[in-house]
C-alpha cells in the first residue's frame, strides 16, 4: 500500500473550470437557477448546456483576514500588522472554498406545463475552522500559565465529486409550484476531521519550572480515495471512473417551492443536498486519543546509550496517546443549505402582439430580499441579500445584489443574462466594490455560463 494525496486532480479541477449564490438564485431566465430551487418556473420550454461551459462557479473567501492586511505600504511595521491581525481574530474564523462544473444540462416542459431537468456536474467543497485557542497557542506558545487551549473547534472536510440529477418543477394550483430534484453522488477523494476534543496547558512543575499537558485528546481524520492499492494509479481513466459512479456514492435531495399569494407577491424556498454519502472504498482513518504530561527533560541518561533515553520517551508519549488506524466504513452527511425569499414585481405587464396566443410577458422590473444558510458539522452560516431585477424584454435580464455575510456587509453583485436567437450567455459576479482594492478581498464568487435556451414561455 502507498499514500496517494491527490493534489494534482484538485489542482487540474481549479485549472479547468461558498457557495451561496445569491444573484443566481431565483434569476428565472437562467436554467441553472433549478439547481437552486427546483420549483422556479424557468422561462423557456427546452433547453440544453453547452457541454463543459454551461456554468463554471468559482467560490473563495477567508474570514479572518485579507492580503491588504499584511501587504499594505503604510508605515506599520509587519509585527504590528501581525498582533493587528491576531487581535482581530474572532472565536473561530474559516475558509471556504467552492468549484463547480457543469458537464451536462438539458431541461423540457411538459404538455402539463411541468419542467423536468437533467443534468451532471463537478464539484470541489471545502471548508476549514480555525479555532482562536489555536492562533492563541501559536502567538503566545505556551508562556501563559493555567490558559486551556481547546482543540474542540478544529474541524474541516474537503470533497472532490461527481453529482447526477433529476429533477422536476410542477405547478400544483394557480399559485403554487413544487419541485423535487434527485441526487446520486460519487465521491472521487474526502478528507474530514469534526468533533474533536481536547486540550493543552501548562502549569508550574515540581521538578522542573513548568509541567506540560495534553489532556483528553481526541482527534479522527477520516479518508477516503486518498490512499490507493499499489496497482492502482489515478491517472485520467481512474479519475473518469470514479467521477462516473466508481466512486464512493451517496444519494440526496432538493427540495423547493414558489407561491404567489398576489399576482405581484411572490414567497420561494429550497432545501439543497439533503444526503449523504456512504465512504466504503480505499477508506483510511487515523484517530489519536489518550492525556500526557511533561515536566521538562530530565537529561540524566547514559552518554554511552543515548537513543535509550529518547526511545523511552517517545515510547512513553505513546503508550499514552495512542494512535489507531482505522479501516472501517464510515458515512458523512453533505452541508445542507437553505434559501428563502419574498419578491414584488411591478412595471408595465404587456401582451406580445407577435404572436398569435397573445403570450403575456412577465413584469419587466422585481425587488426582493433573500436568506441563505449553510448547516454543517464543520461550521454553519447566514446571509442576507436585498436584490433589483430588471428585465429588458426577451433578449436582457439584469440583478444587483447587495448582501451580508460572514466576508462582508457590503458585497455587492451583478449579473446578466443575454439571448440572441436561442443562444444564451451569462456571467454573474459578487463583492464588486472590491475591485477597488482587490488585495483587500476577503471573498469571490464568479460564475460564467453559455446555453441554448428554445422557446421563451
Amino acid at each position: 500500500m502507498r499514500k496517494l494525496i491527490l493534489l494534482s486532480s484538485f489542482l487540474f479541477t481549479f485549472l479547468i473550470s461558498a457557495q451561496n449564490k445569491q444573484v443566481l438564485y431565483d434569476f428565472a431566465q437562467l436554467p441553472q437557477t433549478l439547481l437552486l430551487n427546483p420549483a422556479v418556473d424557468f422561462q423557456g420550454k427546452f433547453h440544453i448546456g453547452v457541454p463543459g461551459l454551461s456554468q463554471l462557479s468559482f467560490h473563495a473567501g477567508f474570514t479572518g483576514f485579507s492580503a491588504y492586511d499584511l501587504l499594505a505600504d503604510n508605515k506599520v511595521s509587519i509585527n504590528d500588522k501581525i498582533k493587528d491581525i491576531y487581535n482581530s481574530f474572532g472565536k473561530s474564523e474559516f475558509l471556504s472554498f467552492n468549484q463547480q462544473m457543469e458537464l451536462l444540462n438539458i431541461g423540457i416542459r411538459l404538455r402539463d406545463n411541468s419542467y423536468v431537468s437533467v443534468g451532471y456536474y463537478q464539484e470541489l467543497d471545502v471548508l476549514f475552522k480555525f479555532p482562536k485557542d489555536l492562533v492563541d497557542l501559536f502567538y503566545d506558545g505556551n508562556t501563559v500559565l493555567n490558559r486551556r487551549y481547546s482543540i474542540a473547534k478544529l474541524a474541516g472536510q474537503a470533497e472532490l465529486l461527481g453529482v447526477f440529477h433529476v429533477g422536476i418543477s410542477r405547478k400544483v394550483n394557480e399559485f403554487t409550484r413544487f419541485g423535487m430534484r434527485a441526487k446520486i453522488y460519487s465521491s472521487v477523494a474526502s478528507v474530514s476531521t469534526k468533533r474533536n476534543t481536547g486540550e493543552f496547558y501548562t502549569v508550574k512543575g515540581t521538578d522542573n519550572i513548568y509541567k506540560q499537558h495534553l489532556s483528553n485528546i481526541d482527534v479522527l481524520l477520516e479518508t477516503a480515495g486518498i490512499q490507493l492499492p499499489d496497482d492502482v494509479e489515478a491517472d485520467q481513466s481512474y479519475l473518469k471512473s470514479q467521477f462516473l459512479f466508481g466512486g464512493n456514492l451517496g444519494i440526496g435531495l432538493d427540495l423547493g417551492f414558489t407561491y404567489q399569494p398576489k399576482e405581484q407577491w411572490e414567497l420561494t424556498g429550497s432545501l439543497q443536498d439533503l444526503g449523504f454519502i456512504y465512504y466504503t472504498k480505499n477508506v483510511e482513518s487515523h484517530r489519536l486519543r489518550g492525556t500526557y504530561a511533561l515536566e521538562g527533560f530530565q537529561l540524566d541518561f547514559d552518554p554511552n546509550t543515548p537513543d535509550t533515553y529518547w526511545n523511552d520517551l517517545k515510547d512513553n508519549f505513546e503508550k499514552r496517546v495512542k494512535k489507531d488506524s482505522i479501516m472501517s466504513n464510515f458515512m458523512n452527511f453533505r452541508p445542507l443549505k437553505l434559501n428563502g425569499s419574498i419578491t414584488y414585481s411591478f412595471g408595465r405587464k404587456r401582451h406580445d402582439d407577435c404572436t398569435f396566443i397573445n403570450r403575456i410577458i412577465p413584469y419587466s422590473n422585481k425587488i426582493g430580499a433573500h436568506l441563505f444558510s449553510r448547516l454543517n458539522v464543520v461550521h454553519s452560516y447566514i446571509a442576507a441579500t436585498l436584490f433589483y431585477e430588471r428585465r429588458f424584454g426577451n433578449s436582457l435580464s439584469t440583478k444587483i445584489t447587495y448582501t451580508a455575510d460572514p466576508f462582508s456587509y457590503a458585497n455587492v453583485g451583478l449579473g446578466i443574462s443575454a439571448r440572441a436567437g436561442a443562444f444564451n450567455i451569462y456571467a454573474i459576479a459578487d463583492n464588486l466594490l472590491g475591485l477597488r482594492n482587490v488585495y483587500n478581498m476577503q471573498s469571490a464568487n464568479v460564475q460564467l455560463g453559455m446555453n441554448f435556451i428554445f422557446g421563451a414561455y
